[in-house]
C-alpha cells in the first residue's frame, strides 16, 4: 500500500521548491519527488554557477587593466564555483526539505493512474499532482555533433578545467553572458548566431551595443551563421558554418552548445494520467491545471517564459489554486528579465515595436544615456541607456536597461508597472546621489512636465505659443475648461506680451515677477551692471546680436536703433522670459533688463542669464577689439 499526500510535486527545481514550500506553508503533507538532488538546472548547471563565474571573470577582467598579464587558473575558479553551489544547496537539500514538513523522494516517477505515481517501485498517492520537470539543453541534428564530445550548460562546469579556446553555438542570454565571462577569464571565444544579431529578444539598438563591446574585449562573433557540421580534428573540434551560401570552418578544444531548451515531457507516463503534451510543453489552463482535473504543472515544461523567476511565480498560483477553493488566473502582462552580460540588460514588459503594433503612434518613449548619469561616470568606460516606453497617460508598458545595475533598476519599473503607478510620479521620489536608479528620477520629471502639458487645457493653451490663437481667446477657454485652475491663468500670463520698450530714456518697468533684473531697477536684489560699449556703438550692437544668435531658443523680435528686444523660450515648458536691451548713447554703455512673464522658472533664471549673457558678451567684445 503507498503512502497518501495531499500534494505530489514531480521535479525538485525553482519551481517544484516554490510549490513544495508554498503547499507546506498551508500545513498540507507533502513530497518532493526528483530522479536528481533538489535544486534542479538553476542551482547546478544554471543560475548558480553561470552568475558565480561571471563575478569572478568580471573581479579578473578589472584586475587585468591595472595588471595586464596577470594569468588565471581556471582550475580554481571551477573549484570555486562548484563550492558556491554547494552553499546554495545546503539551503535545500532533504534535510531542510524535512525539517520545513516535506518528504523528499529521490527517484524517477511514473504515472500509474490520475492519482498515482510510482518511484523506484513505491507507489504514491495525491489528492492533488503538481509536475514541475523543467527542460534540458536543445542539441540541433547537426550533421556529425553527436559524434563529438560538445558541451551544455549541464556539463561545463564539471571539468576540471576550461579548454583553452572555445566555440559558442547560440547568441541567446546564455550563450552571450558565458562568451564575456569565459573570454574574461581567458579562454579565446567564438560565438556563432543564426539571427542578424545577438540576443534577438532584447532591443535591437541596446542588444547591438553588448554585441559590440563583447567584440571590443576580443570574442569572435559570426552571426546570420548556420553550423551544418561538425568534426573532430587532433584535438580540436571543427564546426562548420554557413553564411549567405559560403562555408567556413571555426576550430577551438571545446564547443559549447547553448541554443535554448526543451521541455522535459517523455517518461513519466503523462498519457496515464490523462494529461496532454506535445514535444515544448505540456498543455495547462490559465489556471496552471493540465487536461487532467487535479493535475498542476509549472515552470519550463510549461513555459512560455523559461526563466527561474517566472517558475516561481507559477508555483505559488499553481499550489494555491489546488489548495483554495478560489483559482487565480496567472498573469504574464508583467515580465520581465535580465540578461547577466557587463553591463546587465534588463528587459520589462513590451519593447518598442511591439508597442507601437499594438498601441499605435500615441505611446510615448523616453531615454537617457549613462552618459548624464554622475553615478556612471565615476567609472571610465561606462556605457549605458534607459529606455521607457508608456501609454498616452504616462503608465508603463515596458522598458529596455543597459548597463551596470540593469537588472536593480528594471525591477524598479517593473514595481512601478506592476502596481500601476504613473511614471510622472517619480518626479517627486527622492533617491540617494550619486546612484544609477537616479535615472529614473529624471525620467520621471520629463514625464510629469509632458502629462501637465497633454492636459486637454493645457493643449488648447500651447497652440498660443504659435500664434493659432490670440490671448483673449485663451482666457475665455481658460476660464470656461479650467474654471479658474491655475494653470489657465499661467498660460495666459505666458502668451500674453507685456508693455515693453524704453520711455523717457529708460526701459519700461513691467509688473516684476520673482526672477526680473534690470540694470535701471532701484532695487538691489533686482539691480545689474549695465555693460560698457567697448568701442564704437556699432561694433557693440554688433557683438550683442552675435551673442543673441549663439543662443538655442532665444529669438531677436525687434531691432531698432537704440532698442533689442528678444523672447527665450524654455525647451519643456514652454515659458517666455522677455530679454531687452537699451543702447544708452548718454552713458555710452547698454542697459538690460530680462523677467519672466508667468514668473514659475527656475530660481534665478533670469540672473544666471544676464551672468553667462554678459560673459559671452564681452568675450566677444574682446575678441573683436584685439582682432
Amino acid at each position: 500500500m503507498g503512502k497518501k499526500y495531499d500534494i505530489a510535486i514531480i521535479g525538485a527545481g525553482a519551481a517544484g521548491l516554490t510549490a513544495a514550500f508554498t503547499a507546506a506553508g498551508f500545513s498540507k503533507s507533502v513530497v518532493l519527488i526528483d530522479k536528481n538532488l533538489p535544486g534542479g538546472e538553476c542551482t547546478w548547471s544554471g543560475c548558480i554557477p553561470s552568475k558565480t563565474l561571471i563575478n569572478i571573470a568580471q573581479e579578473i577582467h578589472h584586475a587585468k587593466k591595472y595588471t595586464p598579464q596577470l594569468t588565471v587558473d581556471t582550475t580554481a575558479i571551477l573549484k570555486e564555483i562548484q563550492e558556491v553551489i554547494q552553499t546554495v544547496y545546503a539551503g535545500e537539500s532533504p534535510e531542510v526539505l524535512q525539517q520545513s514538513g516535506i518528504d523528499f523522494v529521490n527517484g524517477y516517477a511514473t504515472f500509474t493512474g490520475p492519482n498515482t505515481v510510482e518511484v523506484e517501485g513505491q507507489q504514491i498517492e495525491a489528492k492533488k499532482i503538481i509536475l514541475s520537470t523543467g527542460s534540458s539543453p536543445m542539441v540541433p541534428p547537426i550533421d556529425g555533433l553527436d559524434s563529438v564530445p560538445y558541451l551544455t550548460n549541464e556539463t561545463i562546469f564539471t571539468q576540471q578545467s576550461f579548454p583553452k579556446t572555445m566555440t559558442i553555438l547560440g547568441g541567446g542570454a546564455i550563450g552571450v553572458e558565458m562568451s564575456q565571462a569565459l573570454n574574461r577569464v581567458g579562454v579565446d571565444v567564438t560565438l556563432v548566431e543564426k539571427s542578424e544579431r545577438i540576443l534577438s529578444n532584447d532591443e535591437e539598438e541596446l542588444a547591438l551595443m553588448i554585441q559590440q563591446r563583447l567584440v571590443d574585449e576580443g570574442v569572435k562573433i559570426h552571426t546570420a551563421s548556420t553550423a551544418v557540421k561538425a568534426g573532430k580534428q587532433g584535438d580540436n573540434i571543427e564546426l562548420t558554418i554557413e553564411k549567405d551560401g559560403n562555408e567556413t570552418t571555426v576550430s577551438s578544444e571545446g564547443l559549447l552548445v547553448a541554443l535554448g531548451r526543451q521541455a522535459n515531457v517523455e517518461g513519466y507516463q503523462l498519457e496515464k494520467a490523462g494529461v496532454a503534451y506535445d514535444s515544448k510543453r505540456i498543455q495547462v489552463d490559465q489556471h496552471m491545471e493540465t487536461t487532467a482535473k487535479g493535475i498542476y504543472a509549472i515552470g519550463d515544461v510549461v513555459g512560455p517564459y523559461q526563466l527561474s523567476h517566472m517558475a516561481n511565480a507559477q508555483g505559488i498560483t499553481a499550489t494555491q489554486n489546488a489548495i483554495l477553493p478560489i483559482n487565480r488566473k496567472m498573469d504574464y502582462e508583467h515580465v520581465t528579465w535580465c540578461t547577466y552580460t557587463d553591463p546587465e540588460l534588463g528587459r520589462s514588459g513590451l519593447s518598442e515595436k511591439q508597442a507601437r503594433e499594438k498601441y499605435g503612434d500615441s505611446i510615448r518613449v523616453y531615454e537617457h544615456d549613462y552618459t548624464h548619469l554622475d553615478r556612471a561616470n565615476t567609472k571610465k568606460g561606462s556605457i549605458g541607456k534607459v529606455k521607457i516606453i508608456l501609454d498616452k497617460k504616462g503608465y508603463v508598458l515596458g522598458a529596455s536597461v543597459l548597463g551596470d545595475r540593469a537588472g536593480e533598476i528594471i525591477s524598479q519599473i517593473q514595481t512601478i508597472k506592476t502596481l500601476h503607478i504613473n511614471m510622472g510620479k517619480l518626479s517627486g521620489v527622492i533617491h540617494p546621489y550619486p546612484t544609477y536608479s537616479e535615472v529614473l528620477v529624471k525620467i520621471g520629471k520629463k514625464v510629469y512636465v509632458d502629462n501637465l502639458l497633454n492636459q486637454p487645457v493645457v493643449k488648447t493653451f500651447n497652440k498660443a505659443k504659435d500664434g493659432e490663437l490670440p490671448a483673449e481667446k485663451i482666457a475665455i477657454y481658460g476660464a470656461a475648461a479650467a474654471a479658474g485652475i491655475g494653470i489657465a491663468n499661467m498660460a495666459v500670463k505666458n502668451n500674453k506680451k507685456p508693455k515693453l520698450g524704453v520711455k523717457n530714456g529708460y526701459l519700461r518697468e513691467v509688473p516684476s515677477s520673482p526672477n526680473a533684473v534690470s540694470s535701471q531697477t532701484q532695487k538691489k536684489d533686482k539691480h545689474v551692471a549695465s555693460w560698457p560699449y567697448n568701442g564704437s556703438k556699432a561694433q557693440a550692437k554688433k557683438n550683442l546680436l552675435g551673442m543673441l544668435k549663439s543662443y538655442e531658443g532665444v529669438k531677436i523680435h525687434q531691432n531698432d536703433d537704440n532698442y533689442v528686444y528678444a523672447v527665450a523660450t524654455s525647451k519643456v515648458m514652454k515659458f517666455k522670459d522677455d530679454i531687452e536691451f537699451y543702447f544708452n548713447e548718454a552713458a555710452g554703455r547698454i542697459e538690460f533688463r530680462s523677467a519672466s512673464r508667468v514668473g514659475y522658472s527656475d530660481a534665478g533664471v533670469n540672473r544666471k542669464r544676464y551672468e553667462d549673457m554678459a560673459k559671452r558678451y564681452f568675450s566677444i567684445s574682446t575678441h573683436t577689439r584685439n582682432s
